[in-house]
């Protein structure tokens, strides 16, 4: 009841107004079933001797319609009084049913907006079970893109690294066929150089045989022709010698008091043509004046006979033995 005052406030205070009313009328109401007594008249009467019956019929007459207005005054006010509750029954029992009916659109619109409460907490927790769901497929859908290109990477990487791994034994298979290829052409080589170098220790050998043939043959020809040039040589100095020494002792004057039998062996340096540059005694006569004398006829025989060409490098310095006497 509470609630529907609360819910209706308007309603509720007009039906306390209602049950106030009647009640008032109830207390303060006229008895229905009481009979109507007469009034108390307050008309003094006045004792006269001589009654007017016409009048006093009139005034009886005047008195009946007076109580007759009353009571139809009555009737008429008990009948509306009456028509008055039955409207406030009639309007109590409206507002009645209104309030039920008002109440019950109240349970009926409560049950509907719990429903739909109901339903959009279902829908609201659907909304969010598709949502959590969504979520979830979504994270499932990255955690599989994830893996999936996780995956994807990890076969690049692997494809990358088996490529890497076959170049790098394709090169290693390159680099060790150019290994043997090198290694067989050094070998090749080797074969070669060291068949050039047999050939050419062969060519050296025969050619050093050679030449040691030829070596020897010129050396036992330049032996020959030394020993042929040594000997024309020593002819020709020989003979040079001889005409030195007898071209000095032309040009020697004996000192006075020299006896016989003196020599001495002279030093003499020569330049081209014969001059003499020097003469100096290695040997002494033993006496002074001889062995100035022997070096005094060597200055005076220049020009010395002498070779030319090679063999005067053999006079630049000689020496002899100066003996007057032969």
């Amino acid at each position: 009841m509470f609630q529907i005052l609360k819910r209706n406030p308007r309603a509720g205070i007009f039906a306390v107004l209602m049950h106030l009313a009647i009640i008032a009328f109830l207390v303060v109401g006229v008895d229905w079933l009481e009979k109507p007594k007469q009034p108390k008249s307050n008309v003094e009467v006045v004792q006269a001797r001589v009654i007017d019956d016409s009048r006093v019929a009139a005034e009886v007459e005047k008195l009946k319609q007076a109580e007759v207005r009353r009571k139809t005054e009555r009737e008429s006010a008990r009948r509306k009084e009456e028509e008055r509750l039955a409207e406030l029954k009639r309007q109590q029992q409206e507002e009645k049913k209104r309030l039920t009916a008002l109440e019950q659109e109240r349970i009926a619109a409560e049950k509907k907006r719990k429903i739909e409460e109901q339903k959009q907490i279902a829908a609201e927790k659907k909304r969010k079970a598709e949502e959590q769901k969504k979520r979830e497929a979504e994270t499932k859908r990255k955690v599989e893109e994830q893996k999936r290109v996780a995956a994807e990477k990890k076969r690049k990487a692997e494809e990358q690294k088996k490529r890497e791994a076959e170049a790098k034994r394709k090169a290693e298979e390159q680099k060790r066929v150019a290994a043997e290829k090198k290694r067989k052409a050094e070998e090749q080589k080797k074969r070669e150089a060291e068949a050039k170098r047999k050939a050419d220790e062969k060519k050296r050998k025969e050619a050093e045989a050679r030449r040691q043939a030829e070596a020897a043959r010129k050396a036992r020809e330049a032996e020959m022709q030394a020993a042929v040039d040594a000997e024309r040589n020593a002819r020709e100095m020989d003979r040079y010698m001889v005409q030195i020494r007898q071209k000095v002792n032309r040009s020697w004057v004996r000192p006075a008091g020299i006896g016989e039998g003196l020599k001495c062996r002279l030093r003499v340096r020569l330049a081209p043509g014969g001059t003499v540059i020097a003469v100096s005694v290695l040997a002494s006569s033993g006496n002074g004046a001889f062995d100035r004398a022997a070096t005094s006829a060597v200055y005076k025989a220049e020009p010395l006979p002498v070779p030319s060409g090679g063999l005067f490098e053999s006079f630049r310095d000689i020496n002899f033995l100066f003996d007057p006497n032969k």
